[in-house]
């Protein structure tokens, strides 16, 4: 079956919508089902502001929290079970009325704590907070994994800092990249052995405008072209986190998706690939298409990827929450036609 991979977002109203366009226009290649993360959630890991910037044990200087002196930092309840849930009870009625396949599991994203501080906190009090944050957080994913059948649940950790802090394009807090791994995998041991595990390798999506990865703009080229101004040279850091993921976690890890940059045009660029040592249970994902440029791009791109790689699905850069009714439109049209391509599924 040709294997296709949506990391979380979709930009369409209502969950319900989100399940009909996955069903409709994506399936049997997506079984992982996300439900488009509606509403104040398409801001991602911005609805965990007030759990930084209205903390009593925090203090907060020129928007960004810092540890108190003499404080010992604590958290509210950190709640991403309740909404997962609820979108949960309308995806078994998708599945059971026959617009998802059989075989779709329902995908929850989290944002780590890592992005969640790099976010709102000072760099020398975010290991600190991370700490305080991961326990709450610990407890609404096992409240998650109560709420919703392991068995039909798939959570996908999202992890752009991690990865824009292995590039070096943040300071790092940790004591070096293993820390950050290290970090990560504690996560990777919360997700019941009947569920799957999913990490999402992302550089944000270069398309739309800023992106908190881009960093100040190095010329005024740059500055007037949007997007990203930082770019990945190429896969080196994808491979690098990945392997990394694959050391430290004890338990399979079922999929990582890659974002990728649709100017990886040469050979070099790919070549890094080849150097992935992942177990054989984890299926790899490159976010290879492209509204701009659809089947002809994705072939493109898949033809170089599939010189070092020999067994990949596809996906695009990130998630589908910035795309426009046109863009979702070509994207689901390139996905069909290369659905018929076998020469670029792997």
């Amino acid at each position: 079956m040709a294997r296709f991979y949506l990391t979380g977002s979709i930009n369409v109203p209502t969950v319900e919508d989100a399940f009909t366009l996955v069903g409709r226009d994506f399936q049997p290649g997506v079984v992982r089902v996300p439900d488009g993360e509606p509403g104040p959630r398409a801001n991602w890991v911005l609805t965990q502001a007030d759990h930084f910037l209205a903390n009593a044990t925090l203090d907060v200087v020129d928007g960004r929290a810092r540890v108190r002196p003499g404080t010992a930092v604590s958290f509210d309840a950190i709640d991403y079970h309740t909404v997962a849930a609820d979108s949960y009870q309308r995806f078994r009625e998708a599945r059971d009325n026959g617009a998802l396949t059989p075989d779709s599991r329902f995908l929850v994203s989290i944002p780590t704590p890592f992005n969640a501080v790099n976010s709102f906190v000072e760099l020398d009090s975010q290991v600190e907070v991370a700490i305080a944050y991961e326990e709450r957080l610990a407890q609404s994913v096992a409240r998650l994994q109560e709420l919703i059948p392991p068995s039909d649940l798939a959570v996908q950790w999202d992890l752009p800092t991690e990865l824009a802090t292995v590039e070096g394009w943040f300071p790092n807090p940790y004591a070096g990249p293993e820390a950050i791994l290290r970090a990560t995998a504690r996560l990777a041991e919360w997700v019941h052995d009947d569920a799957e595990l999913t990490f999402h390798l992302c550089y944000g999506d270069s398309k739309f405008g800023a992106s908190p990865f881009m960093g100040d703009p190095p010329d005024a080229e740059a500055a007037a072209r949007g997007g990203r101004h930082i770019l990945p040279r190429d896969a080196s850091t994808i491979v690098a986190v990945a392997n990394g993921l694959s050391r430290h976690v004890s338990r399979p890890i079922n999929a990582i998706h890659a974002a990728t940059v649709a100017a990886w045009n040469r050979r070099a660029h790919w070549r890094p690939l080849a150097d992935l040592a992942l177990e054989p249970e984890t299926e790899v994902f490159l976010g290879l298409l492209h509204a701009e440029d659809g089947a002809a791009g994705a072939r493109e791109r898949a033809a170089l990827a599939a010189e070092f790689l020999p067994d990949f699905g596809l996906s695009t850069e990130c998630g589908l929450g910035r795309h426009s009714a046109d863009q979702l439109r070509a994207v689901a049209d390139a996905w069909e036609e290369l659905t018929a391509d076998t020469a670029v599924l792997h």
